[in-house]
């Protein structure tokens, strides 16, 4: 138990001093999460930063594993929605939520659904792993970089939204995502696509120092 408290205070004091990325918007999203709520985890990234964090613990999980990881992650946390009591809060990443992004075409949205889309400009779970990054292979075949953002597809379907792209900006917008509205709301947060995997391998090596 003392080993783990201390390798736990030294993830903390890490966790204060790093700039925003993945690692610090889940570290700020889990601490805002309401409780009793009906939370959908989206598969690879999303899973992998979330357990890596206390999450409400009057809360209901699920995590959806696709066939090839990330399809109908989207169409999943919807379905959910709509038979489960509670509010439904989904976090997904950018390929994950584009990719079946026409789970949202439909009469049947619950106004109480609230989408997180940690978008990164493509696979950054790929960052971590060996390889030449930053060439066109690597870009387009296995991070698969894009530019898009989730706004046209929330105009498209009558969703609310709003973005952050700070620790700061994220924290303020946060505040006030889960309040009840008439309609499904929408937080697409912009995190650094070169920087993030740094940061999360650096966060694993200061958690093995003794």
């Amino acid at each position: 138990m003392a080993q783990y408290n201390n390798h736990r205070l030294q993830g903390l004091d890490y966790l204060k001093k790093i700039p925003f990325s993945d690692l610090k918007a889940f570290e700020l999203i889990c601490n805002a999460l309401p409780d009793k709520i009906h939370l959908q985890l989206a598969n690879s990234s999303t899973i992998r930063y979330s357990q890596l964090f206390s999450l409400p613990k009057q809360s209901e999980v699920y995590c959806n594993r696709g066939t090839s990881g990330i399809d109908g992650s989207t169409s999943t946390a919807i379905g959910g929605a709509w038979v489960h009591s509670l509010p439904t809060v989904f976090i997904t990443g950018d390929l994950s939520f584009f990719y079946d992004a026409n789970a949202l075409w439909n009469a049947y949205l619950k106004p109480s659904t609230r989408i997180i889309v940690i978008n990164n400009h493509g696979g950054g779970i790929f960052r971590i792993l060996p390889g030449e990054k930053d060439t066109p292979a690597y870009d387009t075949y296995f991070e698969t970089v894009q530019q898009r953002s989730a706004k046209q597809v929330c105009r498209d379907h009558d969703i609310g939204y709003r973005k952050a792209s700070s620790s700061l900006g994220l924290q303020w917008k946060l505040k006030r995502f889960f309040k009840p509205s008439d309609r499904p709301q929408l937080l697409e947060i912009f995190t650094p696509r070169k920087l993030n995997d740094k940061i999360l391998l650096n966060y694993f090596k200061m958690m093995q120092v003794e």
